[in-house]
């Protein structure tokens, strides 16, 4: 069973969203539903989900920093947002705060489900019309202004990778032969620099400006759409360590 929470200012929307997960997925349970930052984060203490659904824009508080709280109180808390917005700033805003996964309300159930079920086992998604849109911001250079933000040291690149397949902190310190505590402070020296608050968002916004790719070693990669491993057709889906 995967315990979800669903956070909405609309009650209309959180009780809808509850029957129909309810009726067509048995293996969601909703454990409860909040409609604000005070509600939301005592209710993740209290209920223990494992994954919490919500807008990024709500009356009652700011989701970001509602975003931000919970992934600082509950690191192994994964926030899946679901929202109107397509705009890209709200999108990195999300991503930086801690949320593991964005999807637009014009997602089908479908998707929505295989969308919780990838959250759930640690790796993030981006709904594919997002991803298009990044796709071309990127390849029209509308981030370039963020790329000073991209720069990686070689020992923060190869940390980095192995983060990437998946190799704890422990695991990593062996490979490099350095200390677990100097891999520590590469770890928070790279969320500095890419702005990001887990590794989660760290890998994904290193592939998407191919930081781990080893023949762009010495300089900010351009982003390269006809070699990009994502399908913009397919909800993309970033593997978390």
């Amino acid at each position: 069973m995967i315990r979800l929470l669903l956070v909405n200012d609309s009650p209309v929307f959180r009780q809808g969203l509850a029957i129909l997960l309810k009726n067509d997925f048995p293996e969601f349970e909703i454990v409860g539903e909040a409609s604000g930052e005070s509600e939301a984060i005592a209710r993740v203490e209290r209920l223990k989900p494992d994954v919490v659904i919500m807008d990024i824009f709500m009356k009652n508080g700011d989701s970001i920093e509602v975003i931000q709280r919970m992934h600082e109180k509950f690191p192994e808390l994964k926030l899946l947002i679901l929202s109107v917005s397509d705009e890209s700033d709200d999108l990195f805003r999300a991503i930086k705060a801690g949320a593991s996964a964005y999807l637009l309300t014009t997602t089908d159930l479908k998707e929505l489900s295989e969308s919780i079920r990838t959250v759930a086992t640690g790796e993030s998604v981006l709904s594919p019309p997002l991803l298009s849109k990044l796709v071309k911001e990127f390849r029209t250079g509308a981030n370039e202004r963020n790329q000073h933000l991209y720069i990686l040291t070689r020992r923060e690149k190869e940390i980095l990778r192995f983060a990437a397949q998946g190799y704890s902190n422990k695991e990593i310190a062996e490979r490099c032969f350095i200390s677990l505590t100097t891999v520590k402070a590469h770890f928070r020296n790279i969320l500095g620099k890419l702005e990001v608050k887990n590794r989660t968002g760290a890998v994904a916004l290193a592939n998407a400006y191919r930081l781990l790719d080893t023949t762009t070693e010495d300089s900010v990669p351009r982003f390269d759409y006809a070699n990009h491993p994502m399908d913009t057709h397919s909800p993309g889906v970033f593997q978390q360590s």
